[in-house]
């Protein structure tokens, strides 16, 4: 009886043992969302996060952490209840990158210490003289702006020239 016992207690602590593990690994591999990125060129790339609380981060460069970014870069928060889902991402001449949102209902976190990344909106007119033109019907983007338009809610993006861009 005692050595049934006691193949009973083995056989507990090994399912207990494997239930830790599974448990730990489980855990480790949890998602911490959508993540795309985006590139013009290989130095011209932006990361679009879309976290599990509904916030998206548009993040210069290949982000690739698991936290949150502490600085450089900008945060929309309950896009999903935008209307448009949709961003434009400028690269300007002198390393920023101005981000356009559509959507004026989304609340925006802009957070970059050194300025690389900026709101198009902060300093529109400005913005507006420097990269775009009027057509006559529309404010376009002047041939000479390096640009990615992103979707946010159909993960996808498009270069100036309309192609398709991403991972």
């Amino acid at each position: 009886m005692a050595k049934h016992q006691s193949e009973i207690l083995e056989v507990m602590k090994r399912v207990i043992i494997l239930t830790c593990i599974l448990f730990l690994i489980l855990s480790s591999c949890k998602s911490t969302g959508v993540r795309s990125f985006y590139c013009l060129s290989k130095d011209k790339c932006i990361t679009v996060w879309e976290t599990r609380d509904n916030s998206t981060f548009i993040i210069l460069g290949k982000y690739n952490s698991s936290t949150t970014p502490s600085d450089d870069y900008i945060k929309l928060i309950n896009i999903t209840n935008a209307v448009d889902w949709y961003a434009s991402v400028i690269f300007t001449k002198d390393d920023k990158l101005l981000v356009d949102v559509v959507d004026d209902n989304t609340k925006v976190i802009s957070q970059s210490s050194k300025g690389t990344i900026e709101l198009y909106n902060n300093i529109k007119t400005l913005n507006d003289s420097l990269y775009t033109y009027f057509d006559g019907n529309y404010r376009r983007y002047k041939n000479d702006v390096e640009y990615i338009s992103i979707d946010i809610k159909e993960n996808y993006a498009t270069d100036k020239t309309g192609k398709k861009i991403g991972q």
